[in-house]
């Protein structure tokens, strides 16, 4: 390749004055970056950036669910680029769907009331933490759940907080369902009410009505945990009758 270099007297007519040009520079260097910043501000005075909706999106799950969980994740979703919504005058405000949830995977409305109204659904993804039960030690089938067989550990329960047990209290003198593993989180499910009553039991029959209190002796028909109806035979009349379990070996029946 042969490259041909042209001098200044090649070209009279287009003398060139150095001086002035460097003069003018640094201004054709900022002149693309003060049209491009132009741009900007007239696209943000416009239209809504897409971080205010976002923002608010966080701001309104957050609100409904700090206090439960203190600790959570939230997710939002990026918005399609392409969205040009006008500049809300007034603050964005949210709110959940019909049939929506704060926790999990939802969609949060996002609404502006301003003098150009609009709203937009977005989606996200809400992750809760919870100190929950858990088992400290490996837990034998049918063993009455002890103090030392417990503790609470943060968990995820973002599955729903209904499988979950947050109290001590409700777990300890229940009995285990099945075997449980060290470290397992305990559901409702995996407990049953201690037996209060067994079959072929000595019992008293309470019998309360209009303000008289009846003891009566009688023989247990069937196991019974507390609040469950149960039959008993009255060993006075031999008659059989129904009543609910409220104490170890007691059960009550109305007059």
């Amino acid at each position: 390749m042969v490259t041909t270099l042209h001098h200044k007297q090649d070209f009279p007519g287009a003398a060139v004055n150095y001086r002035q040009a460097a003069r003018w520079l640094p201004y054709a260097l900022l002149l693309p970056l003060m049209i491009y910043t132009a741009n900007a501000l007239a696209t943000e005075g416009t239209f809504q950036t897409q971080a205010s909706i976002k923002n608010a999106v966080v701001a309104f799950i957050t609100q409904g669910i700090e206090e439960a969980y203190p600790h959570h994740e939230i997710m939002v979703n990026d918005l399609d680029p392409r969205l040009k919504l006008p500049t809300c005058k007034t603050p964005l405000t949210g709110f959940l769907p019909t049939g929506g949830q704060f926790i999990g995977n939802t969609t949060i409305g996002i609404r502006c009331n301003g003098s150009k109204p609009w709203t937009i659904y977005v989606p996200a993804s809400v992750k809760v933490m919870r100190k929950v039960v858990i088992t400290t030690r490996p837990i034998l089938r049918n063993s009455a759940i002890s103090k030392t067989d417990i503790r609470l550990e943060e968990r995820d329960v973002t599955r729903g907080s209904d499988i979950y047990i947050f109290d001590p209290e409700h777990v300890l003198g229940k009995l285990a369902k099945r075997a449980l593993p060290s470290s397992t989180s305990i559901t409702p499910t995996m407990l049953s009410e201690p037996k209060l009553v067994r079959r072929g039991q000595q019992v008293i029959i309470l019998a309360e009505g209009a303000g008289i209190e009846v003891r009566m002796a009688g023989t247990a028909l069937m196991d019974g945990a507390e609040g469950q109806i149960i039959r008993a035979k009255n060993k006075r009349s031999n008659r059989t009758v129904e009543g609910q379990v409220i104490q170890p070996g007691v059960i009550k029946v109305n007059m």
